[in-house]
């Protein structure tokens, strides 16, 4: 009789630990993404900044992205162009933003978390806006200076 007291703590024990640690390294999930967004944000400016000033010249970066999010980059002096081509099934929540006049040309976008803010001045060649996906937990792309604003190219 006593050996079941003994066998029904065990398991009640064990079961909260499972579910405390489950606990943890979901919250340490969630806190690594948002430490993920908020870099981008601040590496992107920083290099969108320093690159866009050296005419000529181009530096390809790479960044962390949960792999659920999406960043979407928007040459904002082609908002009529980019509205008007933008495909019916694309994101409304992106869409919205653009139409709204937000001068905001970067977007992440996932199930759980949108997040939209200015990068700086930015070119991006036709159709004018440039998503990319994460692989690997990573985006990558080029960023060419060009003078006032920098061009933003697909990785080569």
């Amino acid at each position: 009789m006593g050996n079941v007291f003994i066998y029904l703590f065990s398991l009640i024990v064990i079961a909260l630990i499972l579910i405390m640690g489950y606990r943890y390294i979901s919250g340490t999930k969630d806190a690594m993404a948002k430490t993920d967004l908020a870099l981008l944000k601040s590496n992107t400016i920083f290099d969108i900044k320093a690159i866009s000033s050296d005419y000529g010249s181009s530096k390809k970066v790479s960044y962390s992205l949960p792999d659920s999010a999406e960043l979407c980059l928007f040459d904002l002096s082609k908002k009529d162009i980019i509205l008007a081509n933008l495909p019916e099934s694309f994101n409304p929540l992106i869409r919205d933003s653009i139409q709204s006049s937000v001068q905001k040309n970067a977007l992440v976008v996932s199930t759980s978390v949108f997040e939209s803010y200015n990068i700086g001045e930015i070119e991006i060649k036709e159709p004018y806006f440039k998503c990319f996906k994460p692989v690997a937990g990573k985006i990558s792309f080029v960023i060419e200076g060009a003078g006032n604003k920098a061009l933003i190219l697909p990785e080569t």
